[in-house]
């Protein structure tokens, strides 16, 4: 479950990389348009097909943020990489369990569907 939430995690930043591009070669302002474009198709998709309302999208970007502020503290701050990694799976429950309320477990799975085609598309094309 860690590993698919980190591969998440990372498969979302790398995601950007939407042209031959890999991400490691791009610009820091280049990444920035990538992941805001990767954001909007993102929120694009919650409000057109799963029917998201802007206050719902405004509580998902929060936990997302949320979310990765906090592994990014269990990164500087955990002693060893077993404490890292429990540590990580619980926020990461936390966090599904956050987007099931949010969504609703149906459409968190749809959307988690979507992202996971997603990165598919992207590993299968060389780009991640």
């Amino acid at each position: 479950m860690k590993s698919r939430i980190l591969f998440l995690v990372i498969g979302l930043l790398s995601l950007t990389a939407i042209q031959a591009q890999k991400w490691s070669t791009l610009s820091d302002e280049e990444k920035m348009m990538k992941l805001q474009d990767f954001r909007a198709d993102n929120q694009n998709y919650l409000k057109n097909t799963l029917g998201m309302d802007q206050t719902k999208l405004d509580d998902i970007d929060n936990v997302n943020v949320c979310f990765l502020a906090t592994l990014d503290r269990i990164d500087r701050y955990g002693k060893d990489q077993a404490t890292k990694e429990k540590y990580a799976k619980t926020i990461a429950d936390a966090r599904n369990a956050q987007l099931d309320v949010i969504m609703g477990k149906e459409k968190h799975a749809k959307y988690t569907e979507y992202v996971n085609a997603k990165l598919k598309k992207l590993k299968d094309s060389g780009k991640l």
